[in-house]
């Protein structure tokens, strides 16, 4: 899918663009849902700030619509890795849009300084997993995560 990642955040649920109006429509059952959950998700992920570019961004389609969120988790830890997470809306999965964000945080991670790329998937064969192996991650095992448990971990490097 041809996509380009732009800024997003909070304010942007409260004064929609056309682009996230549209998108909205498209990918949720109802703009007021798809706008309630794309607010909730921004407020978890924004609830730690992040310097730029380690922040929060929408996937803009070719045709003008916004297709997904996407951001990395933190800055990069000491070694040098940043955590992503993505999600397309629900409507248009399966389109390659979570492909496509992942591969567009890999390459603001590698223009930024960022060694590795990490992620984190529920099960090992699910549609993230798939996303990360078409980008070129590796399954590590799995892990503690604060937040969700048991998870796969998933890395690679970049640069």
């Amino acid at each position: 899918m041809d996509l380009r990642l732009i800024p997003a955040s909070p304010a942007d649920i409260a004064d929609p663009s056309p682009a996230l109006l549209r998108g909205v429509a498209e990918g949720y059952a109802s703009a007021q849902q798809g706008l309630a959950e794309l607010a909730a998700v921004l407020a978890i992920m924004g609830a730690a700030p992040r310097p730029a570019p380690w922040a929060d961004w929408w996937a803009l389609a070719a045709t003008g619509a916004i297709v997904g969120l996407c951001g990395f988790k933190a800055a990069p830890d000491a070694a040098g890795a940043a955590e992503i997470a993505y999600g397309s809306f629900p409507r248009l999965e399966g389109r390659g849009v979570a492909t496509a964000m992942a591969a567009g945080l890999i390459d603001i991670a590698a223009r930024h300084g960022a060694l590795a790329v990490t992620a984190h998937t529920l099960l090992p064969g699910n549609a993230s997993a798939t996303v990360l192996r078409r980008n070129g991650f590796s399954l590590l095992g799995t892990v503690i995560d604060p937040e969700d448990g048991e998870v796969c971990a998933w890395r690679r490097p970049v640069g």
